[in-house]
């Protein structure tokens, strides 16, 4: 099962308004050997939402080297869209593949179970569906998520951590599938009170960071996960300020990974970023 463990999602590279594979490459180069499960390409880190059909596909056709196991995000505004992207993915050899409610147009309950069925019918892959309310702005009903984990094809969920998140882990593991978790400050310990993923932004970029946390976590050694977890909380606190999405695309900056962030969007400039980093 490819939705377990630490999951990593880089950041898609952009020059002049095209994905840069050159960096891109160096980006896979570099999350290949750092010791992650599983790699999220074109999740929101990955700026799926900027990129057209046939960069998406470039994106995949690049990770389809990485020897570790990766999946992709196929959120799309159309369900047909989505459909594609899930073929695409299995032809470049990801094991699974992710979705939110992305739309322009806020969907109604039975439009957000269409969407979500659908994909999980037509795709070759098995599905994460990703209820992510920030981004999307909307928030996916227990109901209709009883509903979808009922479907032999939607294998995982994808949920925002709690600062105490026994209760929604309670809930969400009940339910056929894998229950992970997203937002790196709460994430450490949804991993130790049992979440079986952990979907992370900084590991896309700096898996040396979290790495060492979740080898602690498989191996219990518990205090020594929270010690190394909350030496990292003015990494979150960046994070909650700037927004992940423009965190990562600085720190790759400083690793030497130049990029841009796709227009309007504008990067931050940081200036206690070398000393929150310890360089």
């Amino acid at each position: 099962m490819v939705f377990k463990g630490l999951i990593g999602f880089p950041i898609t590279p952009i020059k002049e308004s095209k994905v840069d594979l050159p960096i891109l490459d160096k980006i896979r180069e570099h999350l290949d050997q750092s010791g992650l499960d599983a790699i999220g390409v074109l999740g929101s880190t990955g700026s799926f939402a900027y990129l057209d059909e046939n960069e998406r596909e470039r994106v995949m056709a690049c990770w389809s080297k990485a020897s570790t196991p990766w999946i992709a995000g196929v959120s799309a505004t159309t369900t047909g869209e989505a459909i594609r992207q899930c073929k695409a993915a299995n032809y470049h050899g990801a094991q699974g593949v992710i979705a939110n409610a992305f739309s322009y147009v806020p969907l109604k309950e039975n439009e957000l179970q269409r969407y979500f069925l659908e994909i999980a019918e037509h795709s070759p892959l098995p599905l994460c569906v990703y209820d992510n309310p920030v981004n999307t702005g909307q928030t996916l009903s227990f109901t209709l998520l009883e509903t979808l984990a009922s479907h032999p094809n939607i294998r995982a969920i994808k949920a925002f951590a709690q600062s105490n998140n026994e209760a929604l882990h309670s809930k969400l593991s009940a339910l056929n599938w894998q229950a992970g978790y997203a937002v790196d400050a709460n994430c450490c310990e949804a991993m130790i009170k049992g979440g079986k993923a952990w979907f992370s932004t900084l590991a896309g970029t700096m898996p040396e960071l979290l790495v060492p946390i979740m080898n602690a976590i498989k191996q219990t050694e518990y205090d020594k996960a929270r010690e190394s977890h909350q030496a990292l909380s003015q990494l979150f606190e960046l994070m909650r300020e700037h927004s992940g999405f423009r965190l990562m695309h600085a720190l790759a900056n400083h690793k030497g990974w130049q990029c841009e962030l796709p227009s309007p969007l504008i990067l931050p400039q940081i200036a206690d970023l070398e000393k929150v980093l310890g360089s």
